[in-house]
């Protein structure tokens, strides 16, 4: 099922941009004689990291349905659940006597 978004969600680049009015105004108050060549740049590079963002886990979520379609775990905590258990079993196999292999103690 595929979530759900309200109208007033912002996506992708659109919500990085959202950080361009503080970040706008960190930079003049921190540079204050840079001039407007540091916003115009926060703003494309804020604009960048939010379309790579975006591409990222599109591609990211076409990865993981993909392993899934393949037969791989279908969460992590499958995963690490086979994983636990083939360590236990290792260490059951280790454990178990071969025979007494434990002297008892003689009661006195």
């Amino acid at each position: 099922m595929a979530p759900e978004h309200h109208d007033w969600t912002r996506h992708g680049a659109g919500r990085t941009l959202l950080w361009w009015p503080l970040s706008s105004f960190v930079l003049m108050a921190v540079f204050p004689d840079a001039g407007i060549l540091p916003i115009v740049l926060s703003g494309a590079a804020l604009a960048v990291v939010g379309v790579a963002g975006t591409v990222a886990a599109r591609m990211l979520r076409r990865r993981i349905r993909a392993r899934r379609a393949v037969g791989a775990p279908s969460s992590l905590t499958d995963a690490v659940g086979d994983v636990v258990g083939e360590a236990v079993e290792s260490v059951e196999s280790v454990l178990e006597p071969a025979g007494d292999a434990v002297p008892q103690r003689r009661a006195a």
